[in-house]
């Protein structure tokens, strides 16, 4: 589960106190995919004109049992940097677009189910898009980005005013634009080095 607490998850914390963070290492893709870089590249993690990160010299995280663990060690602290807690080690995780990419699950008009990418349900509260066409959303465990092939099942819910149904868990408003940049109105930091 994310937290914010700054309490040790692991006693191995109190026994090794002064293990260096390690930075531009881990990174979140807007699509919900864990990448490693295997070398040493530029730092931060280089990004295009558009934002995304460059993943040459990079790959993503295929082995199931491994990103289950990032995930379940996945939060973030107070200063809106998330990071992956490996034993004592803090491991920063730069985000690609959101601390979260959401999936949506629509059973019928009346039942949406909402999952993060590392599998954990939430529930939406707000919802806004963004010049792109993104939809970005508030949740219980955080900001939030819908995921690319869930936006046309989103959008052909919605009413000749852009408003999403009460199944949806959003307010019966017509969807504003996102004021700014995400991180700005959100209070993350994409880019969450020392």
């Amino acid at each position: 589960m994310p937290s914010d607490d700054p309490a040790p998850i692991d006693p191995s914390i109190a026994r090794w106190p002064r293990v260096p963070r390690c930075t531009d290492w881990l990174a979140l893709d807007e699509r919900g995919r864990w990448w490693l870089r295997d070398h040493a590249g530029p730092l931060p993690w280089p990004r295009d004109a558009r934002g995304r990160l460059d993943k040459h010299g990079a790959g993503p995280v295929l082995h199931t049992g491994l990103a289950a663990f990032i995930g379940r060690h996945y939060r973030s602290d107070a200063s809106g940097a998330w990071y992956v807690q490996n034993g004592p080690q803090r491991v920063d995780v730069t985000l690609e677009a959101a601390p979260w990419i959401l999936r949506l699950d629509i059973t019928d008009a009346a039942s949406w189910a909402w999952q993060t990418h590392t599998g954990l349900p939430c529930r939406v509260d707000a919802a806004w898009t963004d010049a792109a066409g993104r939809i970005w959303l508030r949740t219980d465990v955080g900001p939030a980005l819908l995921h690319s092939n869930d936006v046309p099942a989103f959008a052909a819910q919605l009413d000749p005013e852009n408003r999403p149904p009460a199944a949806s868990g959003l307010p019966a408003v017509t969807l504003p634009d996102l004021p700014g940049s995400p991180a700005q109105f959100f209070g993350f930091r994409p880019d969450p080095g020392p």
